[in-house]
Order: structure tokens, then C-alpha cells, then sequence
């Protein structure tokens, strides 16, 4: 038997928490360099143990989609067969089972594995120690130790496999080891796939299909959309290629394209010869669905907060970094401990959760930073409850705990992984919100099943956990629903992305049974499909939207009772009024921040009062704010209120506009340049979608409250369940001579008050 004292592991992370080879929920121990192993955590059984290592590719990892980790090797065995299985006999007589992890707890450099085995109304409990040894002939060899507990009187259990039936002594200990035939060294193999074109391996190896596909579209147009709207030519190709060299907008839509500047010339012109291959024969060039569609807003001035994103920090707010050189996290979660300290966890390799101390004091370089747990996958969700430390993984709800008081966690203990889940890459599980007994949390759609797969049951809901384990569905039909928090009224508010069935994002307010609109959540193919519950805010794609995130509720200072929420992609921070009209809510979307170290992924408010900001990214290029892709740091609230709008609310023929600061009593000059668009959005199985019955408004009509602060906007033709897009003149200052800080606004008129 090995002994403690000797244990050495090949990794720093030595347990990963990832789906591994295809397989959801698995984790991989790496015992020596000479055998990992890894097990099933849903049946609670050994998946494979091999002689080599494990290539953590993925999104979270090295940015590319569509792959996830993967083992690479020779087997010293495996259970491709499924033929490891738990039994259990009653005085010979074989009796239903269930199998449940219950995570695993690590003691002086070793893991133990922790397995219910549940039998009628008893649990019986079987704690499983693997370990690399040797035998005196130098044979490699799995030793595992296992200890049964809670057995009732007359029952046996046995695990039965390939090697042999291990039959355990009942509320005692019981010792198996099998010993290999010894493998020769191994060593990542080089996967040289074969092409039929080279441009193909070119747009894999960049970040090309992060936003386009072959023939579908996503965030961008297709390869052959773009194929079928040009004709290949030498003015074309010119074009195209500086447009994937440079970057830029407005060939199809508002949507940034990245910059590619190290491809080459002939990289280029290849990639452009491959993508002209997919266009069908006999196509002619032909116009997109948008081409020669005129949006008015187009000819008016833009500058930062005009028509364009905001350049700088929010003037009531001072930045300061908590990130350094030494620990810039892609930030996945945060909370706070109860002592103040701010804990984070990261989405990456390491899935690591830090704790850091000092966050609140006034010198951010006295921040101290220790990492207590690892191996975590994609760890998007945190909630401190009573002190204790909840984590919500990609495929489960986790509690950590430390056993001995140094902090570093011991226990990885498994409170819920039950929800249907695959090994797509698009199945993230985000947020966490404790209350009344219970966690919340979102669960995104799969996006890249074959054609003969269904997106699970469970996917595109939100869902309440017990403490217990059980969990079930709140909403359904949501797509990637990045965050969830409390809002307004303590009501539970989500963002969700804009993709398939969603022509733009969306602020959703969390209710009982509500279908969102995403369609692949509709599985009742016996059924039409139901009307779309409207979003509480919608948030146009480019314009103020393309990867929202977690939101929070404003207590304090001039916007307290608003809510805030974050921005991966389109980056920063956008600031959401809400107000209910007949029974449901709805509001206006405004602006806030940019000046961040990254795309905006989590916020927590402070004990300190100030906003801590986690940033996240995926590099290269995908959903990342200019391609960055880390920081941590907080916002401290100063006072120095801007102007500008601080409410919309919604009258029965018109809207009145609220602004920090009192105008001048010269409306109608000011107010003579006022601009307003009304819209709707159809959801429909394509990516993203046009503005509907697009129309520009005049107003007919407007007043000024006596202390100034209130505009009344009187609108003829509004339409319900339309978007209200308002943009303030550029020129526009407040009675005091003060600029606008930003001059737009998008009001979702759900309803029109009675």
C-alpha cells in the first residue's frame, strides 16, 4: 500500500471537473505520469484509467467552440461497454438500486470519492480511494480502497466489471488492487486532419466560426450568404479580404467584425477562393433580407453615448483595479464572505476560487490573494448562504467545505446534478440566487446537436434547487440566459441572448410556467408552439446589446431602485428603469459605463457600497469586448451625477422623460432636433432578426414639469408590444450649461396605461 507521505502528483490541478471525450460529468484524477483515471460522477463508476493526459480544449480553455476535453493515450482499460455495475442482495436476492455522487473529499494529498448507493428508504454509504502503485515486479497497478457504511443486516454489494466481481465487507474496509501490463511512454498525438480545401483549415484555425457557420447564420452571415451576395471579382476580393483583415461594420448590420491582422495576404485570398466553393451552382448574387432597408437613424451625428457606445467611466463612479499582473481572472462568479472578503471563481483551466482579502480598504495594492480550490468546470455561479460556499459548476450545484481550517477546500460535495445534460459546449449553467429555501439558477440550450439530436428536456429553463437535491423548472424557452439576480419588488429578473428565435436580448422577468420565445425549447411536436411572454426590456442587437449578463438591483444614490446588468461582447454596463404598466413590467434601457478591462460578466455590490465588477472574454475573438479577456474591479459611487435621463414612464399618449438635472424652459428649440423610432420584433428560427414595421414618430406635443425635471412627450400612433427608441439632440444641456452624458433610450411599450 502506498503511503501518504509519498503521494506525488503529475498536475498542479490533479482532479478536473470537465466533460471529458464526448462524456458529461466526469472527472479526471491524475494519479502519476504514469496513470489518470476517470469516473463517471452520474453513475458513480470508473470511465477509463489510461497512460497519458488530457487536452483541455473548449471554450472556456483555448476559446475554440464546438470542443470540449479529451483524453489522449493508451488504456490500460475502459468501460466502453458499460459493464461496470453496483448490485446490491438481500440474502442472496438482487434489489433495485440507485446510484448518486456525492462528490469527493480530499485528505493528506489523496481524493475519496463519496457514493450513495440508495436501497428503498436506506442510503447506503461506500467511500472509494484510488491510487497509483506498483508491485515488486514493477508492474503499474490501481489500488482501491473502499469503505461501506449504513449496510443493512443480510445485505451484500458488489461492484462487477471486467476485471472481476469486488465484493465489499459490509460497514467495513475493503482493499482491490489490478495490476497492468506496463505501457510504453506516450505523447500528444498531432492530429493532422485532411482538408479538402486549405481555406477551411485557415477559418478553423482562426476564430472564423465563432460567429459564422457554413451555411446557417449566427452571429454573422453564413460563408455561403456572403458567397451568394457578392460575385467574385477582383474589386470583391479586395474588399472582402481588407473587411477580415481590418475589421469593421456595416456590410450586414451594426455587428462589429474582429481584426485579423496577422493573416497574410495569400491566407486571404485562400480563405475567400474556399468560402466562393459554397456557393450553389448557378447562383446569382443576390441582396440579404436588410440590403436597402433606410433606417433614418442613420443620418444623424454620432459620438460616444450618441448613436455609439460610451467611451469612458460613468462620471458618478470612480474605477479602481483589483486585478494585477500576478491575478487577472477571467471571472466566472463572485461573492462575499461574511468577514468582507470577496471570493471569485474562474473560467478557466484551473477553475480555481479565490478568496481575497483587502478588496474593501483604500489601497487596492494590499490586496491578498489565495486560491482554495480547484479543478472546478466552468464554475458561472456563487452563493455564500450562512457562510457556507455554494458553486454552481456546468453540470452541477456544489458545495465546498473546509474541514480543517486552513481555508483550502476539502470537500467538493455534490448537492444537485441530476438536470439532462450532453457534451455540447453551449450547455452552460449560469448564476446563482439563494432565497427562501431554495437556489436559482439558468440552464443555456445545446447549440451544435446533430440532425438526429433534441435539445434535453431541461435545457433553456430556469430552475429552483433544494438543498435536498430536487430541483424543478420555473420558466422555460430561453437560450443563453448568462446571469440571473434580484431586481425590482424582490422579483427574480434574467438577461438572455439574442440567437435563433430571438431577433434581439432581452431583460426577462422570472414567472411560473412562462414560455420566452426560444423555439428548440418546445418539444411537443403535437402542439403549436405558445405566443412568446414579451421580454420586461428588449435590448436591439449592436445597438445596446449582444451578450448581456448578470443583473443587479441599484440601493443606494441618485438611481437607487434601477437595476444594472453587464455586457460580454458589446461590453460595459447598461442601466435598466423599470415600471409595471397594467400587471407587467417594462422600461427603458439606458447607457451607463464602458472604460472596463474587459467584457462585463458578474457585479456584486460591496459591504463598502462600491460595485465589483468580474470581467470575462473568449479569445480569440467570439464573445469578448475587443478581444480582452480578464479583470476584476470596482466602481465606487462619488456623486458627480451626470445629466441625463434618469426615467421613462410610459403615459396613456405618450411618455414623460425624467432627467438628473432641470432643463431650461426653452423646450420646444431644445427639444426641436428630438428623435423617436417605434419597432417590433417577430421571432423566428433564424439568428437575430429585422425591426419590424420600422417607423419613425413625431411628437405632437410637450411640456415641462415646474421644477423642470420632467419632460412630457405627447406621441401620436404608439403601438403596444413595440420598442420606443429615443435620441436626444447632441447638442442638448441641462439649464446649468451641463452636456449630455448619453442621449438614447429603448423603451419596450408592452403595454400602453389605461
Amino acid at each position: 500500500m502506498v503511503k501518504e507521505d509519498e503521494v506525488q502528483r503529475p498536475l498542479e490541478v490533479w482532479a478536473i471537473r470537465s466533460v471529458l471525450d464526448k462524456k458529461p460529468r466526469m472527472l479526471t484524477v491524475a494519479l502519476d505520469k504514469e496513470m489518470y483515471i476517470a469516473y463517471d460522477m452520474t453513475r458513480c463508476k470508473i470511465y477509463k484509467v489510461w497512460k497519458g493526459g488530457i487536452s483541455m480544449d473548449g471554450t472556456a480553455y483555448t476559446g475554440k467552440k464546438e470542443i470540449q476535453p479529451t483524453s489522449w493515450g493508451a488504456n490500460y482499460l475502459s468501460d466502453s461497454s458499460q459493464n461496470f455495475n453496483w448490485t446490491a442482495k438481500l440474502d442472496g436476492k438482487e434489489l433495485p438500486i440507485r446510484m448518486q455522487s456525492k462528490g469527493y473529499v480530499f485528505r493528506k494529498n489523496q481524493i475519496y470519492l463519496q457514493h450513495d448507493l440508495l436501497l428503498g428508504i436506506d442510503t447506503i454509504r461506500i467511500e472509494e480511494r484510488p491510487e497509483f502503485v506498483r508491485n515488486n515486479a514493477g508492474k503499474p497497478g490501481l489500488e482501491r480502497v473502499f469503505v461501506t457504511s449504513n449496510v443493512p443486516a443480510n445485505v451484500s454489494v458488489t461492484l462487477k466489471s471486467t476485471l472481476g466481481n469486488l465484493e465489499f465487507v459490509p460497514n467495513g474496509r475493503s482493499r482491490h488492487v489490478d495490476y497492468f501490463d506496463a505501457l510504453p511512454a506516450q505523447s500528444l498525438p498531432v492530429v493532422r486532419k485532411e482538408y479538402a480545401h486549405q481555406g477551411q483549415e485557415i477559418i478553423e484555425k482562426s476564430d472564423c466560426l465563432t460567429c459564422h457557420e457554413l451555411y446557417e447564420a449566427n452571429v454573422g452571415p453564413s460563408f455561403q450568404q456572403v458567397a451568394m451576395r457578392y460575385p467574385k471579382d477582383v474589386k470583391t476580393l479586395a474588399q472582402l479580404s481588407s473587411k477580415i483583415k481590418y475589421g469593421g461594420t456595416g456590410a450586414w448590420g451594426s455587428g462589429v467584425m474582429n481584426a485579423h491582422p496577422t493573416l497574410s495576404a495569400d491566407e486571404l485570398n485562400t480563405i475567400l477562393d474556399y468560402v466562393f466553393t459554397l456557393k450553389p451552382k448557378d447562383a446569382k448574387p443576390r441582396k440579404s433580407t436588410e440590403e436597402g432597408v433606410v433606417n433614418s437613424a442613420a443620418s444623424l451625428p454620432v459620438k460616444p453615448g450618441f448613436g455609439a457606445s460610451l467611451a469612458g467611466v460613468h462620471p458618478a463612479y470612480e474605477l479602481t483595479d483589483l486585478h494585477t499582473s500576478g491575478f487577472k481572472p477571467k471571472v466566472g462568479a463572485m461573492a462575499f464572505l461574511p468577514d468582507g472578503r470577496l471570493l471569485v471563481t474562474t473560467w478557466d483551466a484551473v477553475g480555481g476560487l479565490y478568496v481575497l482579502d483587502g478588496v474593501t480598504g483604500e489601497n487596492p495594492t494590499e490586496v491578498k490573494v489565495k486560491r482554495i480550490a480547484s479543478g472546478l468546470a466552468e464554475p458561472l455561479g456563487m452563493a455564500v448562504v450562512d457562510g457556507e460556499i455554494y458553486v454552481l459548476q456546468k453540470q452541477e450545484l456544489t458545495k465546498l467545505i473546509d474541514h480543517d481550517g486552513d481555508e483550502v477546500i476539502d470537500e467538493y460535495r455534490t448537492i444537485c446534478n441530476s438536470w439532462e445534460a450532453t457534451a455540447d459546449f453551449h450547455e452552460f449553467s449560469f448564476g446563482l440566487v439563494y432565497r427562501d429555501g431554495y437556489f436559482y439558477a439558468t440552464l443555456s440550450m445545446a447549440m451544435r446537436l446533430t440532425p438526429e439530436e433534441k435539445q434535453l428536456p431541461d435545457r433553456g429553463r430556469t430552475i429552483r434547487i433544494s438543498k435536498d437535491g430536487s430541483f424543478e423548472s420555473v420558466n422555460f424557452g430561453l437560450r443563453t440566459p448568462n446571469g440571473i439576480g434580484v431586481g425590482v419588488d424582490d422579483e427574480l429578473f434574467v438577461l438572455d441572448n439574442q440567437g435563433q428565435w430571438l431577433p434581439g436580448n432581452k431583460l426577462i422577468h422570472v414567472r411560473e410556467g412562462d414560455f420566452n420565445g426560444m423555439g428548440w425549447g418546445w418539444l411537443d411536436e403535437s402542439a403549436p408552439m405558445p405566443r412568446m411572454v414579451p421580454p420586461a426590456i428588449w435590448l436591439p442587437e449592436d445597438e445596446i446589446g449582444n451578450s448581456p449578463s448578470e443583473p443587479v438591483l441599484i440601493t443606494e444614490g441618485t438611481y437607487k431602485g434601477q437595476m444594472l446588468h453587464g455586457e460580454v461582447t458589446h461590453g460595459g454596463i447598461v442601466r435598466d428603469f423599470l415600471e409595471k404598466v397594467n400587471g407587467k413590467y417594462q422600461g427603458a434601457a439606458f447607457r451607463f459605463s464602458q472604460g472596463f478591462a474587459a467584457g462585463i460578466n458578474r457585479m456584486r455590490w460591496g459591504p463598502d457600497g462600491a460595485l465589483y465588477v468580474g470581467e470575462v472574454g473568449m479569445a480569440p475573438g467570439g464573445w469578448s469586448w475587443k478581444d480582452q479577456t480578464s479583470g476584476l474591479q470596482k466602481l465606487t459611487y462619488t456623486g458627480k451625477v451626470p445629466f441625463e435621463m434618469l426615467a421613462v414612464r410610459a403615459k396613456p399618449k405618450g411618455f414623460e422623460i425624467e432627467f438628473t438635472e432641470p432643463l431650461s424652459k426653452n423646450v420646444q428649440a431644445d427639444f426641436k432636433n428630438l428623435f423617436i423610432q417605434q419597432w417590433w420584433y417577430k421571432p423566428t428560427p433564424s439568428y437575430g432578426g429585422p425591426k419590424m414595421d420600422l417607423t419613425d414618430l413625431k411628437a405632437s406635443r410637450m411640456s415641462l414639469s415646474q421644477d423642470g425635471r420632467r419632460l412630457y412627450v405627447e406621441i401620436p400612433g404608439l403601438r403596444k408590444e413595440n420598442v420606443i427608441y429615443f435620441r436626444l439632440p447632441i447638442d442638448l444641456k441641462s439649464a446649468s450649461g451641463h452636456p449630455l452624458w448619453t442621449s438614447e433610450a429603448w423603451y419596450t411599450l408592452n403595454e400602453i396605461p389605461k
